[in-house]
């Protein structure tokens, strides 16, 4: 068998990167190497937007398998792989190209004087965010990681993206994308000083009620359509905040706005009917039950029901790179409908209304269901 990737075709190559991204990630935490059904790996294509049909996924199976790349169950043959037959195989890699893989993989150097629960850690980011990095990089990693620890519990005064800062790099972001990594340091990251958060807020002096709103587009539509004269309009603002986190932590949050309530966060959160207007797709669900676990009286606003209406009639996206849904995890059928489909009179007609939970259709409530 001729084992050399060139010659794949493209969609077989991308499963086959696919297969050893994953074989890779078992094999840093040290477990039984993976096998997947050959339908889940040829739907895992589709979700990516790499195939059109699980016939083709099978056909980058049948090629990998001839080129030796991966094994079948003994005794199948690639004939297993046959949508004719009806057969959905467990897939692997197979145990010579999983052993040339296992020789490629990069390791923590000796020169980074690392515990043996330090080297695990550092072995699994080499495979991810320190892919890249060089030998002299990681080394002043390492020991900035060390510095921090020597600086206990002084730098819990800072905040994260102070410390990540100040010790690594002077990157602000590298604490929070190297985690468990830092953990294995003896650097706890829930010790560091909370940032104020400043959250987008429209409200009269004495709203009726509330409602949280996903995106800045919706809520600059929302203050537009005058909804703001009469409700507590929230919405996250900055650096990826979410919701939830705004919820998960009010006394970290400063309201900012052209009109403002004396209310504080708190006591908004605490107006009747709060409701949820967000996208229509699996992570606009996600976001909802986050919400509605940190404030159980959380309700979909009614501005769902046309967007509902409308992805019945066909009005949808695929949840893909270019409509910026790639990566959400949910039925092989499921579809997208971002908020700022709403026209404005639907917006001043069904604000402060709601729906049942049971509105939202099967196939988009993702890992929640």
């Amino acid at each position: 068998m001729n084992r050399n990737r060139q010659l794949l075709n493209p969609t077989a190559l991308a499963l086959l990167e696919n297969m050893e991204a994953t074989w890779r990630k078992r094999a840093r935490l040290e477990q039984t190497p993976p096998r997947s059904k050959a339908d889940t790996l040829g739907k895992r294509l589709l979700r990516g937007d790499v195939c059109r049909s699980l016939h083709e996924g099978r056909q980058a199976l049948i090629e990998l398998y001839r080129c030796g790349f991966i094994s079948l169950p003994q005794g199948g043959g690639e004939t297993a792989l046959s949508p004719l037959n009806g057969l959905n195989p467990f897939v692997s890699l197979s145990e010579d190209h999983a052993a040339d893989l296992q020789d490629a993989m990069e390791a923590a150097h000796p020169v980074l004087p690392l515990t043996e629960e330090q080297r695990r850690a550092w072995n699994r980011a080499l495979d991810g965010p320190l892919g890249e990095w060089s030998l002299e990089d990681q080394r002043r990693l390492a020991d900035g990681f060390r510095c921090m620890v020597n600086d206990v519990p002084g730098i819990y005064a800072l905040t994260a993206f102070q410390a990540s800062a100040r010790y690594l790099l002077g990157s602000s972001k590298l604490l929070g994308s190297l985690l468990p990594l830092a953990r294995t340091f003896g650097i706890d990251p829930q010790k560091f000083a909370r940032p104020i958060v400043r959250v987008l807020l429209a409200a009269p002096e004495a709203p009726e009620s509330i409602l949280l709103i996903e995106n800045p587009q919706s809520f600059d539509q929302a203050c537009r359509c005058g909804l703001d004269q009469r409700m507590a309009l929230i919405c996250s603002f900055g650096y990826g905040l979410s919701l939830a986190e705004v919820l998960d932590r009010p006394d970290d949050v400063r309201l900012i706005g052209d009109n403002q309530s004396t209310l504080g966060l708190s006591e908004l959160l605490s107006l009747p009917n709060p409701a949820y207007w967000g996208d229509l797709d699996p992570e606009g669900f996600r976001i909802y039950q986050r919400l509605k676990r940190a404030l159980p009286g959380l309700v979909l606003s009614a501005l769902y029901q046309p967007m509902i209406d409308a992805m019945s009639a066909d009005v949808s996206h695929p949840l893909t790179r270019a409509t910026g849904k790639r990566g959400q995890l949910a039925a092989e059928t499921a579809r997208g409908l971002d908020q700022e489909y709403l026209d404005d009179a639907a917006v001043r007609t069904l604000a402060g209304d709601s729906i049942p939970d049971s509105r939202w259709p099967g196939h988009l409530r993702g890992d929640s269901a």
